[in-house]
């Protein structure tokens, strides 16, 4: 697991079956995955690996961390191996609702999480929210 925020981690699946206490909720962005009975509130944004993820879909896995975030939860953004789908969705919050620029954001999340692979389109798909969302 890595902790990108206090309140946002990326990881794998098997860090999402049994979570440290540190974590309050979980995100599940793997279109394989799913979690059965969670105990924790959950949310599933079906994301396919290494592919373009859709701007709709990337704006849904953003907007339910910042909403869980605001209410003080630690959220846990898994995927199967954690290595590119949770990356690539915690860099769109750091962009969309924390008003980062993306180069920031990448460098924000490779730092702590120095083996990332970003999503195809991650950038562009980012731009043009940024640009349809209201201020």
């Amino acid at each position: 697991m890595h902790h990108i925020l206090e309140q946002v981690a990326t990881g794998e699946y098997d860090e999402a079956v049994s979570p440290g206490p540190e974590i309050t909720a979980l995100l599940c962005v793997a279109q394989e995955r799913n979690l059965a009975a969670p105990r924790l509130p959950y949310h599933k944004v079906p994301l396919a690996e290494l592919e373009p993820v859709p701007g709709a879909l990337l704006a849904e896995a953003a907007g339910w961390i910042h909403r869980m975030a605001a209410d003080g939860h630690r959220v846990l953004v898994f995927s199967s191996r954690g290595i590119s789908r949770p990356p690539s969705v915690v860099i769109a919050y750091l962009c969309l609702h924390l008003g980062c620029s993306f180069g920031e954001a990448l460098h924000r999340v490779a730092g702590r999480q120095p083996s990332i692979f970003l999503l195809p389109g991650l950038s562009a798909s980012i731009d043009e929210l940024s640009t349809t969302r209201p201020r």
